[in-house]
């Protein structure tokens, strides 16, 4: 643990299985009677309140006024308290790393930014160490914080045309152990995902996907990417790179050979706004409202939704998702635009022996990335992972 009484601190051991199964739970069904805890998970009523009052004795879960009913004692509602636990998310993207503070119940009580031409390793430990204490200095003295999550793009070294940064540079993240490093200048766990599935698993855990079982989710940031939920569990693959949508094959002009990545990312639309003097080179696209854009938007927005209505229907063909949620860096009323063009594409399409999907917005935009890190430490230490889930890259403290 770092001398500095201003560092975040961490956590106490992950609880057990039970706990974490009482936890998730609440957290899923509540407000919630420790009855009803007992009938989700099979426990005698008496094990389900030795458990509830274990769990509220350590601050985790609070209880509500007494309900009362037609007949019997009256029964007393559980809810997670948001107080009980923290944890922080870090999303590093193309033109800005943005750090978030997290509860218990998925509220957000602090963010911090860091804008850039490109991103690299020195520049992002300089920021953590920087904005973590300052996010923490905030809470009650020994609060509880299970760990850091870290959304990032893989090999970010490959992308050295669409990030227009120095090779070298670039060089440096092929050998960086970002985890490592940030477990020691933080003093916590800290676990790492694909920026795209973490956004995914925000959406689905904080967004429009708590309604949906089974959808596939398309994020166009900087880079197009995606993630896969199936039945209700976010599904990230051996390698934790399911859902890698921007790799996929994409025709032009009658011949294949092309990724999604080249034909619907917003470093396109960013490269011909330069090129035109709407922008600065090293402008943050995703952070403007995008007005007088109009001529260049609309041609990138017609050629975005003609590929990704081509990548849904290759998605769908494969997992038969009734759903594609769609979000991305950009303000709602292009989000809106863009779900609206793919949704109208694909019922042009051949579909036949599919379902055809519907399209749907995302809710969280550039947001997303982080509040999906930030979940992760929260998850994996204190509710019950999700089935089919691939264990967590973690790195400990240093000691």
């Amino acid at each position: 643990m770092p001398d500095d009484s201003s560092a975040p601190r961490a956590s106490a051991v992950p609880r057990g299985a039970t706990e974490r199964a009482f936890l998730s739970v609440v957290q899923r069904q509540g407000p919630i009677a420790a009855g009803g805890v007992a009938r989700s998970l099979g426990l005698s009523a008496q094990a389900a309140s030795v458990l509830s009052r274990a769990l509220e004795a350590d601050g985790l879960i609070l209880r509500g006024a007494p309900v009362r009913g037609r007949v019997g004692k009256p029964s007393i509602p559980l809810t997670l308290a948001p107080d009980g636990l923290f944890s922080l998310g870090l999303r590093i993207g193309r033109r800005r790393a943005d750090l978030v503070l997290m509860d218990f119940v998925g509220g957000v009580r602090g963010t911090e930014t860091l804008s850039y031409a490109w991103p690299t390793p020195s520049g992002i430990e300089t920021f953590v160490g920087k904005a973590a204490p300052r996010l923490t200095s905030t809470l009650a003295h020994g609060a509880r914080i299970a760990g850091l999550g870290i959304a990032a793009p893989f090999e970010l070294w490959n992308w050295l045309d669409q990030l227009g940064a120095p090779r070298a540079e670039m060089e440096v993240w092929r050998d960086a152990d970002l985890a490592t490093r940030m477990a020691a200048i933080t003093g916590l766990p800290v676990t790492e995902g694909n920026d795209a599935t973490l956004a995914c698993c925000g959406e689905q855990v904080f967004g429009r996907g708590r309604e949906l079982a089974n959808f596939a989710y398309f994020f166009v940031g900087a880079f197009v990417g995606g993630g896969i939920v199936l039945d209700g569990r976010l599904f990230e693959g051996a390698d934790g790179n399911a859902g890698a949508f921007g790799s996929l094959p994409v025709e032009r002009e009658g011949r294949l050979g092309h990724q999604l990545i080249d034909h619907a990312s917003l470093y396109l639309l960013e490269r011909r706004l330069v090129e035109a003097g709407r922008i600065g080179r090293n402008d943050d696209l995703a952070g403007m409202d995008w007005t007088g854009f109009d001529g260049i938007l609309g041609d990138w927005l017609d050629r975005t939704a003609r590929h990704l209505a081509s990548a849904a229907i290759s998605v769908t063909a494969v997992l038969a998702v009734p759903t594609i949620v769609l979000d991305g860096s950009f303000p709602p009323k292009i989000r809106m635009r863009l779900a609206d063009l793919v949704a109208k594409r694909l019922r042009r399409m051949e579909t036949r022996g599919l379902t055809p999907p519907e399209v749907i917005e995302g809710s969280l935009g550039r947001m997303a990335g982080a509040l999906g890190s930030a979940y992760q430490p929260i998850v994996r230490g204190y509710l019950m992972p999700e089935a089919g889930a691939r264990p967590a890259i973690q790195r400990s403290a240093a000691r």
